[in-house]
């Protein structure tokens, strides 16, 4: 039998950095990226499986504020 034991679970913290988020705080930035980082533990995938793909514009500093 075995005694591994699984790791916790992901939160939202672990899917933040300490980059501050560019923009004005009421941009659909901000929520956008707050609700990824809610769902994505969520998934049950290991962090290290995800890939975040952005084209340019604001949008392209994304993966600057997410730990995957």
């Amino acid at each position: 039998m075995s005694t591994a034991t699984l790791p916790p679970p992901l939160t939202k913290k672990d899917f933040q950095t300490d980059q501050k988020c560019a923009g004005a705080p009421a941009a659909a930035n901000y929520a956008i990226l707050s609700a990824v980082q809610a769902v994505f533990p969520e998934l049950g995938i290991k962090k290290e499986n995800f890939v975040i793909c952005l084209r340019i514009g604001c949008s392209s500093r994304f993966p600057y504020y997410m730990t995957t």
